[in-house]
C-alpha cells in the first residue's frame, strides 16, 4: 500500500534579482561616518553597506519627508498646520502614557510599601534601605562583669 508518491520533476524557478546598487559619491562629515564604521564593524559588513541598509530601513520615513516638502513647497499653510495639528495630537498621546506611568508606579509604590517582599509584616520595623536606617534591638546584652 502507497500512502503518497510524491514525485518532483518541474525545474526550480529563482526569484527575480535585484536590480544593481547604485553607487554614489556623497561628503558627510567626520562624526557621520565614525557612527556608520562602527555600525559596520558591529555588524561586520562594509561602512557603505552599513550606510545603505540603513538608508533602505528608513526608506518610508523619507518618503514621507519627501511628500511633506513637495506638498508644503505647493500649499505650505495647509502643511504648517497639518504639521502643527500632528504635534498636538503627539503631545496628547504622550502626556496620556506619561500619566499612566505616573499612576501605575505610584499605586506599586504603595503597594510595595505596605506589603514586603517575603510577605511577612512587622509595623513596628522600619523598611529596610540604603540610608542606613537602624533596627531596634529586640533583646539587652548583659552587662561586663556580671554573670
Amino acid at each position: 500500500m502507497h500512502w503518497c508518491n510524491v514525485v518532483h520533476n518541474a525545474r526550480m524557478i529563482t526569484p527575480p534579482t535585484k536590480a544593481k546598487p547604485i553607487r554614489l559619491t556623497i561628503p558627510v562629515s567626520p562624526e557621520v561616518h565614525d557612527a556608520f564604521t562602527r555600525i559596520g564593524k558591529a555588524a561586520s559588513i562594509s561602512t557603505g553597506r552599513a550606510m545603505g541598509e540603513w538608508l533602505s530601513d528608513t526608506l518610508d520615513a523619507a518618503a514621507y519627508l519627501a511628500d511633506t516638502m513637495e506638498k508644503a513647497r505647493a500649499a505650505p499653510r495647509q502643511v504648517a498646520q497639518q504639521l502643527h495639528a500632528y504635534a498636538l495630537g503627539l503631545s496628547d498621546e504622550t502626556g496620556a502614557l506619561l500619566d499612566q506611568i505616573r499612576k501605575g508606579s505610584k499605586a506599586a509604590g504603595e503597594e510595595a510599601a505596605q506589603r514586603p517582599a517575603d510577605g511577612s509584616f512587622d509595623p513596628f520595623t522600619p523598611r529596610p534601605s540604603n540610608t542606613g536606617g537602624k533596627v531596634p534591638k529586640t533583646t539587652k546584652q548583659p552587662k561586663r562583669g556580671t554573670s
